[in-house]
C-alpha cells in the first residue's frame, strides 16, 4: 500500500512542477497584490537597517525590495527550488539577502533575534489550527519585544468573487465554494494544495493567541482585484492598477471592507 504524500511533500511538488512562484506577482492580474503589500509593509515596518525574517518568502520577491531599502533580510522557505531561486536573485542584487530552507512551524532563529517577522504565505498552506498556531508562536518567539509580526492570509469571502472574475461559478463550483466558506479548507478555485482561508476576525484572534498585541487586519487589494482578469489586455493594466490602488486606499481604516480583498494582512506587536 502506497503511503500518501505529506502536506510538505505536496507543497514541494506543487511549487516545483506546477506553479511558477517567481513569476506570480509579476503577472498583470497580481500587480495590485504586490504593490499594496509593499505599501502596507512600508507604513508599518521599523526603519532600516532593522533585521527582518521573511518566513515562507518564496523566491525572494519581497526580500529583494526590502534588502534594496537597507534592511537586513533572511528568507526561509520549505521549497528547496524557491530557496535556490532566491539565492540566485540575491547574487544579482546590489544589496544581498540570505536564504535557506526552513519550516515556519520550527524556526532556527534565536529568541528575540529579529526586529520584524513576515509570514506572507505560510498560513495559506496550514489547514490545521495547531500548525498555524505553531507558526505564529514561532514568529512571535523570534521577534524582539516591541517588534512586529505581519502575516498574510487568503480572504475566505473572496472565493465567490474569484469564480465570478474567472467565469467559473458553475453550480458545481458554487457548491465547493459554499463548503470552503464554512470550513476555510481547500481552494475551490484553483489547485493550491492544503489551502486554508481566513475570516478577518479569526485571523486577528490567531495573532492574539500567539501573544501579539495591537493587532490590526487590513485588506490588501481592496475590491479592485476582480478587474484583473486572466485575459486582461496589457494596455489596460496600468490604468486599472491606479484605479485599484485608489479604491484600496478608500477602504483603508474601514475594517468591514477587508473582506472585499483577495488577501488579508494582519500585523501585531510582540
Amino acid at each position: 500500500m502506497t503511503t500518501p504524500p505529506t502536506l510538505e511533500e505536496q507543497l514541494v511538488a506543487f511549487y516545483t512542477a506546477d506553479c511558477d512562484e517567481s513569476g506570480r506577482l509579476a503577472r498583470q492580474k497580481n500587480w495590485l497584490e504586490f504593490v499594496r503589500t509593499r505599501k502596507l509593509l512600508r507604513a508599518r515596518l521599523p526603519t532600516a537597517p532593522a533585521k527582518i525574517l521573511d518566513v515562507a518568502g518564496g523566491t525572494g520577491v519581497h526580500a529583494a525590495w526590502l534588502a534594496a531599502e537597507g534592511y537586513e533580510v533572511e528568507l526561509i522557505d520549505i521549497v528547496p527550488e524557491h530557496v535556490a531561486s532566491a539565492q540566485a536573485l540575491s547574487r544579482s542584487l546590489d544589496t544581498a539577502f540570505t536564504a535557506r530552507v526552513g519550516d515556519a512551524r520550527s524556526l532556527e532563529a534565536g529568541d528575540a533575534s529579529v526586529d520584524a517577522c513576515l509570514l506572507l504565505g505560510a498560513l495559506y498552506h496550514l489547514p490545521e489550527a495547531a500548525d498555524r498556531s505553531a507558526a505564529l508562536a514561532e514568529a512571535a518567539r523570534v521577534t524582539r519585544p516591541g517588534g512586529l509580526v505581519c502575516a498574510s492570509a487568503i480572504s475566505r469571502y473572496a472565493w465567490p468573487l474569484y469564480g465570478l472574475r474567472d467565469g467559473s461559478l458553475s453550480p458545481e463550483r458554487a457548491a465547493t465554494i459554499a463548503e470552503t466558506l464554512t470550513t476555510g479548507r481547500d481552494a475551490p478555485v484553483g489547485l493550491l494544495p492544503g489551502a486554508f482561508s481566513h475570516r478577518p476576525g479569526d485571523l486577528a484572534d490567531e495573532l492574539r493567541g500567539a501573544g501579539l498585541t495591537e493587532v490590526e487586519v487590513s485588506g490588501i487589494e481592496g475590491p479592485g482585484w476582480v478587474l484583473f482578469t486572466p485575459d486582461l489586455p496589457e494596455d489596460r493594466a496600468d490604468g486599472l492598477l491606479e484605479a485599484g490602488l485608489r479604491a484600496a486606499r478608500l477602504c483603508d481604516g474601514h475594517a468591514d471592507m477587508a473582506v472585499m480583498s483577495a488577501h488579508l494582512l494582519a500585523c501585531g506587536r510582540r
